[in-house]
């Protein structure tokens, strides 16, 4: 039980340190009162000793198993370990919905780690070791750590994966699209060649395009221009006003259906 409360602490401790940079937790959630038990553990483990101890309890428990272990320890962890209970949700939370190789590359590979090591080396506390590793912290290393916390979140790489597939599958329509109107279907995977067409199929003008180059004004008429393109869109392939701002709202379903709708045809005025 010892061991599994002393394992667990320097998991949280760890995860402190990733939020505690990220700025996902308050300085105040990471008091001085950090056991002096956990610093010792720390102070003498070598960044090879961190990762066995992860790697062992990540081959014996599943990533909800732990994030259930520390909640049911979570009295325990934060008289003994001086941790906040927001930190320990936090760090709960983070365990559950995150990949465990993502993680063990942070362990390995985040400077932080060696910093708050170097400072208990030298006797500070656990506190100080956290608050020295976050003040050197670039803002790069910061942004670099946090691309990675993202990447490890298996939420967010699910919502990633489903924005690619949407984005294949609307280039796959686009181009079924542009093919219908008698234009190069190909246009719809060059990005810049790809709106030049959009604007052509519409029965725009590619150079208006150049609002962009214009502050505010010109923002604010591309932004009324973007409303008009779906609606008159749906109108060059006979289908009326609602349903160009139904191209606007979900265009993979209205992208679809001009795509794939064999009785929907092209009636504006090709080149």
């Amino acid at each position: 039980m010892k061991l599994r409360k002393i394992v667990i602490g320097i998991i949280m401790f760890l995860l402190i340190t990733l939020l505690f940079t990220v700025n996902k937790v308050e300085a105040a959630d990471v008091p001085a009162g950090i056991s002096e038990e956990l610093s010792e553990q720390l102070q003498n483990m070598s960044n090879e000793d961190i990762l066995e101890i992860y790697d062992q309890i990540t081959e014996q428990y599943s990533n909800d198993e732990i994030a259930d272990m520390i909640l049911e320890n979570k009295d325990q962890i934060a008289e003994e370990a001086g941790i906040s209970e927001s930190v320990i949700n936090a760090g709960a939370d983070f365990i559950r919905n995150t990949n465990q190789e993502a993680v063990r590359d942070i362990l390995e590979n985040d400077e932080s780690m060696s910093q708050i090591r170097k400072t208990l080396q030298e006797g500070g506390t656990a506190s100080e070791a956290v608050e020295n590793a976050i003040s050197n912290t670039t803002i790069s290393q910061k942004t670099g750590l946090l691309v990675k916390i993202l990447l490890a979140n298996n939420i967010v790489k699910t919502i990633l994966w489903v924005i690619l597939i949407l984005f294949i599958y609307c280039t796959i329509t686009r181009c079924i699209i542009y093919k219908k109107a008698g234009k190069n279907w190909f246009a719809g995977i060059i990005p810049f060649y790809r709106q030049v067409t959009m604007y052509k199929v519409c029965g725009l003008s590619p150079f208006l395009m150049l609002l962009w180059l214009i502050p505010i004004f010109g923002w604010i008429v591309m932004f009324i221009i973007a409303i008009m393109k779906r609606i008159l869109l749906a109108q060059n392939f006979g289908r009326g006003g609602l349903f160009g701002i139904g191209i606007l709202i979900l265009p993979p379903i209205f992208y679809s259906v001009l795509a794939f709708n064999p009785n929907i045809e092209y009636e504006g005025e090709e080149e």
